[in-house]
């Protein structure tokens, strides 16, 4: 039961009445409520005119069945003091072959409730007279199923000498109103059909005036998703209809929004900039830096060679220190190449790749004595960027490489698991700094101290949507597992160093 006890019942009701409602454009909800309303006032006024006017038609023919019981009293009265019941007979009978407006059925004379005499037209047949009219001493009722109006009343109610001697007879009509009733009825289907079609013609100047109406509305509404793949683009004013005040507010903040953002964007690519500019800056200073001390030992250890080039110690002491120069001038530039190369466009991760990531790392880990163990069950490309997956491994594994102590062992396993690519990294070193593979695992760059390739790292697995989980232990190495999923569209990032 709905009640004052069950507030939210109604918003229920409707919900369950109307499951589609709720999923409907507001364009075509506001129509359909609409037309509801109108139904609904329709369909109860007019059931309230109707049951009004049937109210006064009952009571006009309660006035004239009392008329006509009238008469009918009038006509019996002189038979029923005689006790004459060949009278009482007569009378009923000329009372159903004499009629004008009023077309009785069935006419009955009741003796204290039981029927002294009736009469019943040919038509109609025969009928019982209804227990309603032996119980009350007057009354009347609208038979709508049969077509027919009864009413009764005492013979007499004027208190004169003859009220004692005809006070317990009734008379009873039942009169033929089944033209009004088919007229009711007609009626009835008239004003719902009316009512019905009304309704119709409300809908459909409803939803073309609420288009009309709700037009401004939903271009702003594509405005705003085709913003989800470029720029907002203002909106012109003149969409909107002259005198809609409101509509113009919002459209007037939706062209503020779109150019603030514009601003915002271009402040940002500004900023970028700059940013690009500035840390172009700081690692031109720290290149420059860092090539100048190998050169200088290159340089110097060539003058020796020059001087002191036909001892045998001093040639192979110059060498080394060369060696050592230019190694570290290939470490430089990696770590450069790492952070600004820009990544193959088109390329596919494959098998290829692999063998190529070996033979790079292969003479770094020779020169470290690790032994380093590639194995994969990859069978050809897959939908993955080539160059991105190569920087990650070539990063990773030279980190493990390095972190690695003479004859320990680094493995890179690749397989196929659904739709990911899982790429298993693992060393022997003494374990991941906790917020290195913190910054891995959360896909957030680290301190600018922590070094550049694992910042790279972390960039590129946030274009790829890969996920990390870092397993390291203090002392008992480092193992990375990288979840990269297959097709999945590249994050565009802004070039960063």
């Amino acid at each position: 039961m709905i009640g004052p006890g069950h507030p939210r019942a109604p918003a229920k009701l409707t919900t369950m009445a109307f499951p589609l409602l709720h999923r409907l454009p507001v364009s075509a909800r506001l129509p359909l409520a609409m037309v509801g309303i109108v139904l609904v006032t329709a369909l109860g006024s007019t059931q309230i005119s109707t049951r009004s006017l049937s109210a006064q038609v009952e009571a006009q023919l309660e006035r004239i069945g009392q008329i006509y019981l009238d008469g009918m009293a009038a006509s019996l009265m002189p038979s029923v003091l005689n006790q004459d019941a060949a009278g009482i007979d007569r009378a009923l009978d000329e009372a159903l072959r004499m009629h004008q407006g009023v077309e009785e059925r069935r006419l009955f004379l009741l003796d204290g409730g039981a029927v002294t005499a009736r009469a019943d037209r040919d038509s109609v047949g025969h009928a019982e007279l209804p227990a309603l009219a032996r119980k009350q001493a007057r009354g009347y009722f609208l038979d709508a199923d049969d077509g027919s109006y009864w009413i009764w009343r005492p013979l007499t109610d004027v208190a004169d000498q003859r009220t004692a001697a005809v006070g317990s007879f009734t008379v009873v009509a039942n009169l033929d109103v089944s033209g009004y009733v088919d007229e009711r009825r007609a009626l009835w289907r008239r004003v719902v059909v009316f009512d019905l079609s009304f309704g119709v013609i409300c809908a459909i100047v409803g939803l073309l005036l609420v288009r009309r109406l709700l037009r401004p509305i939903d271009m702003l509404t594509r405005h705003l998703q085709q913003g989800e793949e470029a720029a907002l683009q203002p909106m012109a004013e003149h969409h909107v209809p002259a005198g809609d005040r409101e509509t113009l507010q919002l459209v007037r903040a939706y062209n503020r929004m779109a150019a603030a953002t514009r601003e915002r964007e271009a402040m940002l690519t500004f900023m970028a900039k700059q940013e690009r500019e500035a840390v172009l800056g700081r690692l031109t200073a720290t290149l420059a830096h860092e090539v100048r001390n190998p050169l200088t030992g290159v340089i110097t250890a060539i003058e020796t060679l020059r001087k002191f080039g036909d001892r045998e110690e001093v040639r192979a002491e110059a060498l080394d220190f060369m060696e050592r120069g230019m190694r570290a001038l290939t470490d430089v530039t990696d770590a450069t190449l790492a952070t600004h190369r820009s990544a193959v466009q088109g390329s596919r991760f494959g098998p290829q790749d692999l063998v190529d990531i070996r033979r790079l790392v292969a003479p770094k880990a020779r020169r470290a004595g690790v032994e380093l163990q590639v194995t994969s069950d990859l069978e050809g490309p897959l939908p993955l960027a080539g160059g991105e997956v190569r920087q990650i491994l070539l990063n990773l594994l030279l980190n493990a490489v390095e972190a690695s102590p003479a004859g320990g062992r680094v493995r890179l396993h690749c397989a196929v698991t659904g739709t990911h690519l899982r790429l298993e990294i693992s060393d022997e070193g003494g374990g991941l700094p906790e917020d290195l593979a913190d910054s891995l695992e959360r896909g957030v760059e680290p301190r600018e101290n922590a070094g550049l390739g694992v910042a790279v790292t972390v960039r590129l697995l946030q274009r790829l949507q890969g996920r990390v989980a870092v397993d390291a232990r203090t002392g008992q190495g480092t193992r990375i597992v990288l979840d990269l999923p297959l097709d999945a569209p590249a994050t565009e990032l802004e070039t960063a160093p």
